[in-house]
Order: structure tokens, then sequence, then C-alpha cells
């Protein structure tokens, strides 16, 4: 496994730590939280259009750069890094899925030949080069209570990250992922404890949809994702931490001097450390063998969320007073650290799940824990 970046990698890394560098600014993003969309369209068109990252996870056919998942991770990781609320993450996800889908529906039709294109490669086709440009956002309702009958959907979905803003919705329906058009359904904005990142509730009545293919490697994308967005906001709050711990002063010496507060950050550093190997696994298992997700995603999701919630909480403490406070930037650290826990549902699921997929526990002590996949509350 090589989990460290390429050259190719590290120069992408670099072009979009700068773009957030301009525009994820602590001012443009609180601007960003106060507008009706939730992002800024502007920033979303030079992300698209400038840098091409909407382009990573489509396939040059259909217009893109022929990325894959670590390419994507890196973009999900500095956008993450500053909590740019843009709608990114949902769109990359969607991309990926559709392409996943396509190409195995392809492989599928060596075997039995069709004049007729699959559902999936229609998606693909109708999709991806919109995706591609960024002219469509889309977003995943993976939790939903929907029925799929005759081309159509019909039931709700609830928490929808980025769902306001998204053209294209691919809503699960049991182990299935549906796309439905986003004027297909309604979409009510919700409020949310974490105002980074937006949410939405659809509903369907009789909406048409194309059947994309398997629900759970879309799942487990999300989670990939998640996990390294998870590591890069931890590793910002823990920079920002130790920078104050230099330059605060109490007693005529900076508190990073004493012993305890010294050793709070080490601890913080280790869950960094083990946090953000974990989540690079899940990223190159994702590119190399996407098959080994099944155990690997819930985990980096599991671990990566409890570390980035640990040390935001941490980075609101060893702040004191300051920290509290509406003006500094910990709560909203902390605000997206819980979300994320709550979208992954509970816990003991996940554990479940993970304990199932590695053969550590038997299927009669798992019971329905995998229906909690992506169910959470906002």
């Amino acid at each position: 496994m090589e989990f460290t970046d390429t050259p190719d990698q590290a120069a992408l890394r670099d072009v979009v730590r700068a773009f957030t560098a301009r525009h994820g600014t602590a001012e443009k993003v609180r601007a960003s939280l106060a507008s009706p969309a939730g992002y800024d369209p502007t920033g979303w068109e030079r992300l698209s259009l400038q840098l091409g990252l909407t382009a990573l996870a489509v396939p040059e056919q259909y217009g893109g750069a022929g990325g894959g998942p670590r390419e994507v991770g890196i973009a999900v990781e500095e956008l993450g890094r500053v909590l740019l609320p843009l709608p990114y993450l949902s769109t990359a996800v969607a991309a990926l899925t559709l392409t996943q889908a396509a190409a195995q529906a392809t492989r599928q039709a060596g075997y039995e030949p069709s004049d007729e294109p699959s559902d999936s490669q229609a998606a693909a086709e109708r999709y991806l080069p919109a995706l591609a440009s960024g002219s469509l956002i889309a977003a995943l309702a993976l939790d939903a209570d929907v029925t799929a009958v005759d081309g159509t959907v019909t039931g709700t979905a609830r928490h929808v990250i980025d769902g306001a803003a998204a053209g294209l919705l691919l809503v699960r329906c049991d182990d299935r992922l549906l796309a439905v058009a986003a004027a297909d359904a309604t979409v009510t904005p919700l409020d949310t404890l974490d105002q980074t990142r937006r949410q939405a509730a659809a509903r369907f009545d009789h909406a048409p949809a194309l059947a994309v293919g398997p629900a759970a490697p879309a799942i487990a994308l999300h989670r990939v994702l998640l996990a390294a967005e998870c590591v890069a906001a931890a590793e910002h709050c823990l920079d920002v931490t130790v920078g104050y711990l230099k330059t605060r002063e109490q007693f005529g010496r900076p508190i990073g001097s004493f012993q305890a507060l010294q050793h709070r950050a080490a601890d913080l550093a280790v869950a960094v450390t083990s946090a953000r190997a974990t989540a690079r696994a899940g990223l190159w298992m994702a590119a190399v063998d996407p098959a080994g997700l099944a155990a690997l995603a819930p985990l980096a999701a599991l671990h990566c969320c409890r570390t980035f919630l640990q040390v935001a909480g941490e980075m609101i403490q060893l702040h004191g007073g300051i920290g509290f406070t509406w003006e500094h930037e910990a709560h909203l650290y902390f605000k997206r650290a819980k979300s994320t826990q709550l979208l992954l549902g509970p816990v003991s699921a996940l554990r479940a799940e993970i304990g199932q997929e590695a053969a550590l526990l038997p299927a009669s002590q798992v019971g329905a824990g995998t229906h909690h996949i992506g169910r959470g509350s906002p």
C-alpha cells in the first residue's frame, strides 16, 4: 500500500489548498452560511471551470479528467480542512458511483450483448457530462423510505446533504440506487445543527427514476470520503490549537509550556496520525480494490469521525473562554463533527456491521445493524 501523494497528486493538493486559502477564509465561509443558497455560486463556478475539480471523478469519454477516489479525496480533504461550504462531496460521490455502475454494466454487456443500453449506462450518459462541467449538482438521498414501481419512485428521503442545491438525486431504495431529477421531487430545506453543510428533505410521487445499481458502493465511497474530510478538519483543529498554546501566555509564560497541556496535545496528535492512516487506507482501497471496502469503509468512518469529534471538543477546551464564543471558528468544527457522526448512524450499528463484514460476529448477533447505513439526525 502506498498512502503518500504521487507528484501529480501533490501538485493537485497544492492547487486546491491555494484555492481554499483564497475562497475559504473565515469571512467568506461565514458569508456563505448567511446566504440563501448556503454556498457561494461564484466559488463553485471557479472550482468547476477554473480548477476542474468536478471533472476529477468523471471518465474522459464523458468530458472528465479520468481521476479516481484518491484524487477526489485530495479535493475533499482540502475543502473540508477549511469547512468551505460547497456541494462538492455529494457531487463527486455521485459521479464516481455513476461511473462505476456504467463500467459494471458495460462489462456485463460483454457477456450478454444487447442493442439497448442499460439504465446504468443511460444514467451515466445523461448526467456525467453535466457533473463534469459543474453545471449539475448531485445529492445522495441515502436515508430514504421509498418504493419503486415501473420506473418510478414514491416516498420520502431525509437528511439529504446539499439537497436544495442539487439537480440530481441518487435515492436509496432498499439495496438499490435510483437516479431521480430533482425537478421531479419536492425538496424542502431543513434547519440543521451544522450551518456549513445544508440538508433537505425530498418527497417523491411517482417520480421517473433510472436504476443506477447497488447502493453499497455509493455508501462505501461516501463513508471513505467523509473519513478523509474528518481527518483534514481534525488536522486543522489541532494545528490551530497548538498554535494558540504556543502564543497564549498565563503566569508570564506560554500555556503550551505546561506539561499537562503538552500531554493533551500529544494525545491528540497521536489520534490524528492514526485517523490519517486509516483514511488514506480507505482511499487506497477505494481506488485499487473497491470490493474490500465492505469492512474498511465503516471502520474508517467510525474511527475518523470519532477522532474529529475528540479534537474539535479539545479545541474548544484548550482555547479557554474564547473557544466558546460565536466569533471563534471552534464551534463550526465541533458542529461539523457532530453532524457527521449523526449522519453516519448509530455507533452500535456501525460496529455490528464491521463485525459482520470482518467475520468477527455471527450474523444472528448483527440483526438489522446494516439498516442504519447513512441514517442519522440533522
